[in-house]
């Protein structure tokens, strides 16, 4: 197998509550919830800018598709679409596993080991036993041919992982930033 040369990687530290929505039945009493990762506009212009469109005003994105291999498994891909929201943020679509119209990334499944709650979860306290201590980032990678890859980490820095290891920004100590772009070339 090839080994991929990175060149960079954007990540999301996903918070409890969008696990919750991620995970819940896409229809709740009252209606509304997220059905989606959120890309804060902290980290906006550096998604952009992973995704070649950082001459693009957010505001005005047209919807964005890439397609992304799996870590860790040739011949799997997948869609990833990113989308624009209100506020100058945007977000991944489609990602609650229970929706009809669900396209959460083959990578970021519970097949691959990425955290499942119950169908019948009521709301982000139901869901907080089976969000990992530690915390969960998922990050799609860009090799240097300009192609994606996605995978996900879940828990504490591995103890082995040196400081210069790229995946190293994936696990921040203290002040846990929410995203960002990590150049790994």
């Amino acid at each position: 197998m090839k080994k991929l040369e990175i060149d960079r990687i954007w990540w999301r530290n996903v918070q409890l509550g969008e696990f919750y929505n991620i995970e819940r039945h896409h229809q709740i009493e009252g209606g509304g919830g997220s059905l989606y990762i959120e890309v804060p506009s902290s980290i906006v212009p550096q998604t952009l800018d992973f995704l070649d469109v950082s001459d693009v005003d957010v505001d005005e994105l047209p919807v964005i598709r890439i397609e992304a291999g799996v870590i860790g498994q040739p011949g799997v891909f997948g869609p990833i679409e990113f989308q624009k929201k209100m506020g100058s943020r945007m977000r991944i679509a489609r990602q609650n596993r229970q929706a009809p119209s669900s396209e959460r990334h083959p990578a970021w499944t519970e097949k691959r080991g990425f955290p499942v709650a119950p169908d019948n979860i009521r709301d982000k306290e139901d869901a907080r036993p089976h969000f990992p201590d530690g915390g969960l980032r998922i990050y799609i990678a860009k090799t240097v041919d300009g192609d994606y890859f996605a995978g996900f980490t879940k828990g504490p820095r591995p103890r082995f992982m040196k400081p210069g290891d790229p995946m190293w920004d994936l696990f921040p100590e203290g002040n846990r930033p929410v995203g960002g772009v990590i150049d790994a070339g």
